[in-house]
This record gives C-alpha cells, sequence and structure tokens, in this order.
C-alpha cells in the first residue's frame, strides 16, 4: 500500500462522531452502555491526525487526545495522552478488507466502516492467555472536525 492510500484510508476517519458503546466483559459492567463523541482532524502537513475523544463511561467524563502518524506506507504510531495524565502508545494499520486494526498492551480493537458515516468497534482485552470480548462501539459521523469539545461541560446534554 502506498503513503498516498494510507493517507486516503485515514482520510475515511476525520469528522466529528457520535460514539455509543456497550460493555461485553461479563465483569462488573456488562452491559452497561456509554456515549460521546471522538473528533478526528489532520494536523496542519497532514503528517498527523490528531483524536480527541469526549465520553461518559461508568459514570465520570474521560477524555483523550490521540496522535496517529504513518510511519511508513502500512503501518501507524499512535499515542494517547488521557486526561488523568496517563499516556499509551499503540500501533494501527489498515488490514487487506480495509478495516484499521489497533493493538495495545493488553487489549486490541477492529474498527470496520459499515457506511459513509458509520463505523464499529470490537474490542477485546487479554485475560491470561485468551482474547476476550471487552466493549461493542458505534459510530454516527454528526459533521465536520472543527468543533467546540472541551470548553462546555453541557455540550452533551449531561
Amino acid at each position: 500500500m502506498s503513503d498516498a492510500s494510507l493517507h486516503d484510508r485515514m482520510d475515511r476517519l476525520v469528522g466529528t462522531w457520535r460514539t455509543e458503546g456497550v460493555v461485553e466483559d461479563g465483569g462488573e459492567h456488562d452491559g452497561q452502555s456509554w456515549r460521546g463523541f471522538d473528533v478526528y482532524e489532520w494536523f496542519p502537513g497532514r503528517r498527523h491526525l490528531v483524536h480527541r475523544v469526549d465520553v461518559r463511561i461508568f459514570g465520570e467524563r474521560r477524555e483523550t487526545l490521540e496522535v496517529l502518524t504513518p510511519r511508513d506506507a502500512t503501518s501507524i504510531d499512535q499515542v494517547a495522552y488521557e486526561a488523568d495524565g496517563d499516556v499509551g502508545r499503540s500501533e494501527g494499520w489498515f488490514d487487506d478488507e480495509g478495516r484499521y486494526r489497533n493493538d495495545l498492551p493488553g487489549a486490541r480493537a477492529v474498527l470496520t466502516f459499515t457506511g459513509a458515516d458509520t463505523m464499529a468497534a470490537v474490542w477485546e482485552r487479554r485475560d491470561a492467555d485468551a482474547w476476550v470480548p471487552w466493549m461493542r462501539v458505534r459510530f454516527t459521523r454528526v459533521g465536520s472536525p472543527h468543533v467546540e469539545v472541551r470548553s462546555k461541560d453541557d455540550h452533551l446534554g449531561w
């Protein structure tokens, strides 16, 4: 896959997405739903894709700033900065079916483009030596990436 086609594939993420998820891990949060917004936009120069996450999960607001940087023609470095100070690193890539895959220590996800303005993700977590279901997430594009997310607590109607 050429660098141009990797950028083209990453372009599909650009926009503001309404995010709705449900936990399916069999644990104490099993069946709990959560929601919020994800915003993807290219940083000037189109060398980094900036991803902002603003969701309410388990009764708490969770905010993340993530930077996705194409490393070569096929792989993407991801660095996520959590509002609580945590920093996480992972690797992503598009598979031959056009799905976006993401591997983190202890977790992994497959993001499928289900329509022009819809996506779905399946998350799994590592439990001992096996991968087990963790979350299912639906995304619906609701606008361009240029929205005000952080400055207002009431923007989601909470």
